[in-house]
């Protein structure tokens, strides 16, 4: 028994509590629903059910994200100096995610009504509250409500990033999965030609179920106030922020990374492909079925996490994905090369999406290494939240420019409009060539990030030497 207990308290090997586990991803498993949605049917929603020009739903959707980019910086910088209540630190942020869903189905509940202004004000407006407000306020405390949740244990965060990524993956495949196939039963054979009304009732099946999950973490799970007792300050000043931005690149590497792979998530590009060159919405399912098959690979990730790091996880399957979206572009309505392509490419969201924590931690303590308060969220909210927006806004904005470049026809008083080759041969492009280049961006960021986790068993000791003396001086103080 002793030795058992002994084990349990290793900091190599912490024992992670199954309970506070899926508690904490119940709301990962909404976010990543609402995300998932509005990533690929936003645009084609305002383009096609709305009857909105592609340029302009794409400029709300970036005006948005940047106002929401510059949010996440006052969000973050409000949660750095909270104090520490009796909800915790980061906690109440969390509440964001009930916000997300709610106002997801408001936006999908717009009315099909002539004045074009309405509809851009109601889309802007509501998409704002959406990521703006409240995806900022849960977002920008994920973080470091997660590094209070869990001790700040890189080990134990590896986990449950880890393992995770597996919940998060299956519970947003009932998504996935169902969602194209349930277009047809609303009404339509694909996306592009489902109404208003449709997508009214489509969304609400939805969104009811996943407000209801979305609660259990802000009830379940608490913050360990011992993190904020081995800090010299609390207080962030200008001159810290400006001083963690200068002598920490890892920041902006991180950000580089997250950029280009928010515009490659978020162009939304299937919708149309699956429209307009397969010819065959409920076909997005089928393949997003075969993309869940890298399932074995993501068991093996905490083991992977330890013997390569999550940079170099980060690398390789940024390598695959370079390979499958090369293959999407000459499969055309090939559903064998079409899925090949899939499983390839899903490999990428894996280590990005669930151990970007853990290169997250790396980089706010080498922020406290060099002598800075840690900054926990508002490096957060620069790195991911920022960047991250930016990605959000630019993806739906580069669709809807090139699309409109290359002849595209929206839907005119709820009829579907035939397409060119110019526009098809784009969205083509749009579902190949253009994520590939931004991978390679991914790739180099990643080589970066790795020379930083190859330093962290030397900096991580002496940080413990200095939260413990912290520590030590606050009791004698007292």
């Amino acid at each position: 028994m002793a030795q058992k207990e002994k084990k349990q308290r290793d900091p190599n090997n912490p024992r992670l509590h199954i309970g506070k586990f899926f508690a904490w991803k119940s709301s990962d498993i909404s976010a990543a629903g609402v995300n998932w949605i509005l990533s690929t049917y936003m645009l084609v929603f305002c383009t096609n059910a709305l009857g909105m020009d592609p340029v302009l739903a794409g400029s709300l959707i970036l005006i948005s994200n940047v106002i929401d980019a510059v949010t996440d910086l006052v969000v973050g910088y409000l949660i750095d100096i909270t104090p520490f209540g009796k909800l915790g630190k980061c906690r109440p942020y969390e509440l964001g995610i009930l916000g997300m869903t709610v106002f997801t189905a408001v936006l999908f509940c717009c009315p099909n009504i002539s004045s074009n202004v309405l509809k851009c004000v109601w889309v802007f407006v509501v998409y704002t509250m959406i990521f703006g407000v409240f995806n900022t306020a849960r977002g920008g405390a994920q973080f470091p409500y997660m590094v209070r949740a869990f001790d700040n244990n890189r080990q134990l965060i590896g986990k449950v990033s880890a393992y995770g990524g597996i919940v998060t993956t299956m519970g947003a495949a009932m998504v996935t999965l169902s969602f194209p196939r349930l277009i047809k039963v609303f009404g339509s054979e694909t996306a592009a030609g489902l109404s208003a009304d449709g997508w009214k009732k489509l969304i609400l099946l939805y969104m009811i179920p996943l407000t209801v999950i979305a609660v259990f973490r802000f009830l379940f799970v608490k913050e360990n106030p011992a993190i904020d007792a081995g800090q010299q300050r609390v207080k962030i000043t200008l001159k810290d922020i400006l001083a963690m931005l200068k002598c920490n690149p890892y920041v902006w590497t991180y950000g580089i990374m997250i950029l280009a792979f928010n515009i490659v998530q978020n162009l939304g590009a299937n919708a149309y492909y699956f429209d307009y060159v397969v010819g065959d919405q409920a076909k997005l399912g089928t393949m997003s079925l075969f993309s869940y098959f890298m399932m074995p690979f993501m068991l093996l990730m905490p083991f992977f996490l330890k013997r390569f790091g999550a940079a170099k996880m980060v690398w390789f399957t940024a390598i695959l994905a370079v390979l499958g979206y090369a293959l999407n572009f000459f499969a055309g309505a090939n559903m064998g090369m079409l899925i090949g392509g899939a499983v390839l490419t899903a490999f990428l969201m894996l280590p990005i999406a669930y151990l970007g924590n853990v290169l997250l931690v790396n980089i706010v303590n080498y922020t406290e290494y060099k002598g800075l308060p840690r900054q926990d969220a508002l490096t957060n909210a620069l790195a991911s939240g920022v960047f991250s927006q930016l990605g959000q806004g630019l993806g739906p904005f580069f669709v809807g420019v090139l699309l409109k470049a290359s002849g595209y026809k929206e839907a005119v008083a709820g009829t579907v409009a035939a397409q060119p080759d110019s526009a098809v041969f784009m969205i083509r492009c749009l579902y190949s060539l253009v994520p590939l280049l931004l991978v390679v961006l991914v790739i180099i960021g990643s080589v970066a990030l790795a020379k930083l986790e190859k330093k962290m068993p030397e900096i991580e000791p002496i940080l413990e030497e200095r939260r413990a003396q912290i520590i030590a001086e606050k009791a004698n103080k007292n």
